[in-house]
Order: C-alpha cells, then sequence, then structure tokens
C-alpha cells in the first residue's frame, strides 16, 4: 500500500499563513465552545490578504520617498492613509496623539577604507 506523503493545511489551503497557529490561537482565546473546521483557514486567509495589501501600500509609500526599506513610518502613513484599515484596526493601533512620525535624517558615515586608513596612522 502507498502512504500518502504529510501536508500541512496551509499549503493545501495554497496560504502562507500557519493555519495550525491560528487555529491555536482560536481555541486558546476562548472565542466560542465550538467552531468548524474551516474557520481557521479562512480567518488565516483573511490575515494574510490584510497583510499583503497592507505591506504593498507600504513598499509603494517607501518607493514615493525613495527609499527601499518600509519602515514603521511608512506603516503608520498607510494606516492614516486608509480608512479601511482605521476602521479594521480602530482602537489597535496607538497613533500617538496624531503626531507626525519624524523621518530620520540620514548621515553620512566615512566609508570602512577610510577609517582603515586613519588607524593605520
Amino acid at each position: 500500500k502507498g502512504r500518502k506523503s504529510r501536508s500541512s493545511r496551509s499549503s493545501r489551503a495554497g496560504l502562507l499563513f500557519s493555519v495550525s497557529r491560528v487555529d491555536r490561537q482560536l481555541r486558546r482565546g476562548c472565542f466560542a465552545e465550538r467552531f468548524g473546521a474551516k474557520a481557521p483557514v479562512f480567518l488565516a486567509a483573511v490575515l494574510q490578504c490584510v497583510t499583503h495589501k497592507t505591506l504593498d501600500m507600504a513598499g509603494k509609500v517607501s518607493k514615493k520617498s525613495k527609499q527601499r526599506r518600509i519602515s514603521p513610518a511608512h506603516l503608520q502613513e498607510v494606516m492614516q492613509r486608509s480608512s479601511v484599515l482605521k476602521q479594521l484596526l480602530r482602537g489597535v493601533v496607538s497613533s500617538h496623539h496624531g503626531e507626525a512620525v519624524p523621518q530620520s535624517q540620514r548621515v553620512a558615515s566615512p566609508s570602512k577604507k577610510e577609517t582603515t586608513r586613519s588607524k593605520k596612522r
């Protein structure tokens, strides 16, 4: 008899987010006595979709500001701009009383070659 190879619920659902982890958190959270087998799959899919859209929008903001990395300031700007995300995360995300997040100024640091040359002298 041929054995079936084991596959995770996430891979069967075609998700990157862990369905088992969401299932465990739902059980530990005592949100309901019982829930269906598809509930953690659906919730993991929704979490993955929201995360994907948020990071996509933050990537566009960081590209617009000519930076290669997404910073917390970019994420916060996305949260402030998007009415859907504002409504979804209402009361969860702290916004520092409406203050703008200060952009960190980059300071030119000496290259490694210059610092090694100055140390040799």
